[in-house]
């Protein structure tokens, strides 16, 4: 798995924000590697579900969140030394130098592990998908997004779907 592309690309991120990218791998090479093993994947709600399978697809980390749980403008950074979160099924993880995204109140999503605050939950009626793909092409990034319009599309025929790249 070491040779997949996009898999690469997101550990070499990591180093560059001083992550152990061996230490701290990036949720879609954990999820894929639980694949290999024939460890199965936990099979939560359909919206984890197809991020799962996005994930997979795309070998890029991606994060569902409930949108009601977020408070105000979402930025993305580098969380400082001694930063934590409850992750989801981990309890209080330490998030120094992951990559984040940070809202209002605190950081709440990462490639690697995602915080408990803004989990989706059965009663999410509004969620935003990030996919997380670093060192990629516009073109790349254009395929990707179609893609994954195009799965959210056919698993939940949403009346809206919005995308935005940020690079």
């Amino acid at each position: 798995m070491r040779e997949l592309p996009n898999i690469t690309a997101t550990k070499k991120a990591y180093k560059a924000v001083g992550l152990d990218a061996a230490r701290h791998r990036p949720s879609s090479d954990s999820l894929l590697r639980r694949v290999v093993k024939g460890q199965g994947l936990y099979q939560i709600n359909a919206l984890v579900d197809v991020n799962n399978y996005l994930s997979l697809k795309l070998q890029l980390p991606i994060g569902s969140y409930d949108l009601a749980k977020i408070d105000g403008p979402i930025s993305y950074q580098v969380a400082e030394e001694g930063a934590e979160y409850a992750g989801i099924g981990k309890g209080a993880i330490n998030i120094s130098h992951f990559p984040t995204l940070v809202d209002q109140q605190d950081a709440f999503g990462s490639p690697i592990s995602d915080s408990t605050r803004a989990m989706i939950a059965p009663e999410t009626t509004e969620a935003m998908l990030v996919v997380y793909a670093f060192g990629q092409s516009p073109a790349q990034l254009a395929a990707i997004e179609q893609t994954v319009k195009t799965v959210l599309q056919a698993a939940f025929n949403p009346e809206e779907i919005t995308t935005e790249i940020i690079a």
